[in-house]
Formats: C-alpha cells, sequence, structure tokens
C-alpha cells in the first residue's frame, strides 16, 4: 500500500509492504530512483513478517521537490516522519548509495531510533571539492537541458555489465519519474553532506554492508574502508552485481537482508 504523510507541512509518498505494526525497516533509496526501486526486497521482507517501508524523497516518484538543495538531514527527517505515521519507535535502516547517505544522517539525527544498519554501495567520506563542483555544473545542466543531460551518462553505469534489457528498461521507467528540479536539489543537496567516517567507530548497532563486485560508481576501496570503521560490522561483497545488487542478484540479496534483519531486536 501507499501512504500519504506530511513533514513540516510538505507531503511525501511512502510505500509499505508487510503488516503495520510488526518489526520494521525503513528504505531510503538512490539517486535517481525511487521508492519502487525496492519492490523485491520490500516483499521478501513483507513474507518473513516484517514492516518494510521505502520513502519516495523530495522530487522523486509520488513526492514533489523541494526547490532548494534536498540536503541528507532532510531526507532523515522524512524517514523519522514516516515511522511516525507507522508508529513505529524503532526500526532497521537501509540505504543505497544516496539513501546509504541518508542512513547516516538519520543515524546522526535519531540514533536512539536505530535497531540496525544496512549500507549498500554507498561511501561514509564527504565530496572533495571537485566532486562539489561537478555536482553543481550537473545540477545546472539538468536545469538547462532537461534529466537527459545527468540520466544518460549515469543509468548506463547503475548495473552490472551486459544486463537483460528488461532490467535496463526497469531501470529507465524508474529514472522517468525524477523531476528536473529534484534531481538538482538532490545533487546539490549530496555535494553539502559532512563525512561520517569518524562518527561510524561510535555506531553501536548491528551493521551489514553491501557492495556489488562490478559496482561502476561505487569505488570497493571505500566500502571496505567504512566497513572497517564501524564495529562489528559485517561485508558481503554481491559476485556479478553492480551499483544496485538487489536488482542485480535478487534473490541473493533478500537472503541476506532478511537474514540481517531478523537476527535484530
Amino acid at each position: 500500500m501507499h501512504l500519504a504523510l506530511l513533514h513540516d507541512g510538505r507531503p511525501a509518498l511512502l510505500r509499505v509492504e508487510g503488516p503495520v505494526g510488526a518489526k520494521a525497516a525503513l528504505f531510503f533509496h538512490p539517486f535517481p530512483l525511487h521508492a519502487d526501486v525496492w519492490e523485491e526486497l520490500l516483499l521478501s521482507c513483507a513474507a518473513q513478517g516484517l514492516c518494510a517501508a521505502a520513502l519516495d524523497a523530495p522530487g522523486f516518484g509520488g513526492t514533489p521537490p523541494l526547490g532548494e538543495p534536498l540536503t541528507m538531514e532532510t531526507i532523515a527527517r522524512f524517514g523519522a516522519a514516516a515511522l511516525d505515521a507507522l508508529g513505529v519507535t524503532r526500526a532497521s535502516i537501509v540505504g543505497n548509495s544516496m539513501g546509504g547517505y541518508a542512513a547516516m544522517a538519520f543515524m546522526r539525527l535519531f540514533p536512539e531510533r536505530v535497531s540496525s544498519m544496512t549500507l549498500i554501495a554507498t561511501k561514509a567520506s564527504a565530496d572533495l571539492s571537485a566532486a562539489k563542483a561537478a555536482r553543481e555544473e550537473q545540477a545546472r545542466a539538468v536545469l538547462l537541458r532537461g534529466p537527459p543531460a545527468v540520466l544518460d551518462v549515469l543509468l548506463p553505469r547503475v548495473l552490472a555489465r551486459a544486463p537483460a534489457e528488461e532490467l535496463r528498461q526497469r531501470v529507465e521507467a524508474l529514472a522517468a519519474r525524477a523531476t528536473v528540479q529534484g534531481l538538482a536539489d538532490a545533487l546539490r543537496g549530496m555535494a553539502l553532506r559532512p563525512d561520517s567516517l569518524d562518527e561510524m567507530s561510535r555506531w553501536r548497532v548491528p551493521t551489514l554492508v553491501l557492495a556489488g563486485a562490478e559496482d561502476a560508481l561505487m569505488p570497493l576501496t571505500d566500502l571496505k574502508i567504512m566497513a572497517s570503521a564501524i564495529p562489528g560490522a559485517r561485508m558481503e561483497i554481491i559476485d556479478g552485481a553492480g551499483h544496485l545488487p538487489y536488482l542485480d542478484r535478487p534473490v541473493e540479496v533478500a537472503a541476506l537482508l532478511t537474514a540481517h534483519l531478523l537476527a535484530r531486536d
């Protein structure tokens, strides 16, 4: 089902699978997609008796854009509002790429609401000046020329080598629901995120780090550094998977994730 929620007077769309009131997991999606990218994982969680919820960040899917930089803290606060709407005090947090940045922000803002963490194809480091400049250039380009200015370069790199045509088309369809303003806002917001590496040494929740062995966007070294910084973190590298390993290897990732979620209080 889909739920509409409000945070600070702004609407957002939340997809929910599984029994409300059950042990919960909250998913933050990657740029430039939306909550439906998690479909298989949400249904796998629901089949195990979990309440799995995925938020459309502002400017993506069914949530309107903000018209200002979409900081990772803003996405995290929408996530907290989603948990409030579900009547959930604590949840397992799952984030991929940009969603991983939002998950780290959620941990900074609401550590008492996190029961476990799963970080997929993301990194803890902040953008350096060159990366920030590149994001600003992309934001201006997408506002001037539309989504193809970013998507034409990015989308061919998010899946593993030689993806099935059906999967490629699915990713393109998901990206097609990103708004021009939402893309620009998110690019500018990601450039503002802080470094999270030092604070990870203070995390005290069970953490799973998932990496795609064929990820063309997120260096494996960055994920290894992140996993090493988190006490007790478990890292899994998914063969034959890219930046969205749960799409390239859905059965394998679903088994790893649901086992992680079900093992935690």
